[in-house]
Order: structure tokens, then sequence, then C-alpha cells
């Protein structure tokens, strides 16, 4: 009887042990949450407008006249770009893509305006261009863009470039 009572108190002894294990091992935590909401504005701080009526835009098109061996200088271009905030905002800005690169020589993008340029880019190798997004950080204000397009000897049909603008918190 000695020893099964032995047994018992060993085994009681191993079950409180166990408790206090899983006791000391238990984890306390804090589940902390948060909400975000989603305000569906038109345009982002700084966007593209139209000159003409002042028009915030995502996007636009601007269709222009090339000629061969000449370049094409439009000093200001129908959109421009707008910070239309009470501060800069970090923006970049890529030439992405062009269809019949072989109408195309040389191309310079400049958007500036009267006290500042915050973008320039020119590219004598044409097809070649950067894939990388370039930054500025436009403070607030209307800024014109400049396009310089000088075409190939043998240039004809069209060709289109698309840009892309990116802005950080928008």
């Amino acid at each position: 009887m000695k020893i099964s009572h032995r047994k018992s108190l060993k085994l009681i002894a191993l079950l409180i042990s166990s408790l206090l294990i899983a006791t000391v091992s238990a984890v306390a935590y804090v589940t902390l949450t948060w909400t975000t909401t989603a305000t569906v504005v038109a345009n982002p701080k700084v966007c593209f407008f139209w000159w003409s009526n002042g028009t915030k835009v995502n996007t636009f098109d601007y269709p222009v006249n090339i000629f061969p061996s000449v370049k094409t200088i439009d000093e200001n271009i129908t959109h421009g770009v707008w910070n239309w905030d009470t501060q800069a905002h970090v923006t970049s800005m890529r030439w992405v893509s062009l269809t019949n690169s072989g109408n195309i020589a040389k191309l310079n993008v400049t958007v500036y305006n009267s006290t500042t340029t915050i973008y320039s880019q020119y590219w004598t190798s044409v097809p070649s261009f950067p894939t990388g997004l370039i930054q500025f950080s436009p403070s607030p204000g209307k800024y014109t863009i400049w396009i310089e397009i000088t075409a190939t000897a043998g240039a004809s049909g069209s060709s289109m470039f698309t840009f892309e603008m990116k802005v950080e918190t928008p």
C-alpha cells in the first residue's frame, strides 16, 4: 500500500508541476488595431492641368506635327504640372514607351516655371531612354511643359510617346 500511495503522491506532484509550468509559460498579449478611411478625390496634390481652363487632370493627350530632319519646339504645351497643395511633394517622372522609334532622333522634356526647373531630361539616343523614375519635389504652383522633338531624316507616319508621373503621398 505504501508503494501505490507513493506513486499517487509522485503523480500528484508531477501533475501540479505540469500545471505550474503551463501557468508560467502562458503569454499575456494585447490586440491593437487601426482603421483607415479611404476618401476618393479626383486628383492627387500634384497632377496635370489644362492651361485653357485650369481643369485638373490625371492624364492627357498632346498631338504635335513633326517634320523630317527638323527640331520642333513647343515651349508651352496645352497642359502643365500643378502642385495645388501648400507644400512640396516628392514626385517622379519617366519616359515609359515610344512607338515607331525610327522617327525620333532626339527628345528634350523640361518642366519649369518662372523661378525654377523641376524636371529636365534630354535624350540624344532614341529609343535608348531611361526606365527609372527621375525624382523632383515641386513647390506649390503651376509649371509649364516644354518639349523639343528632333525627327530623323527618314521620318514618316506617327510616333507616340508615353510618359508617367508618380506622386508620393498624394
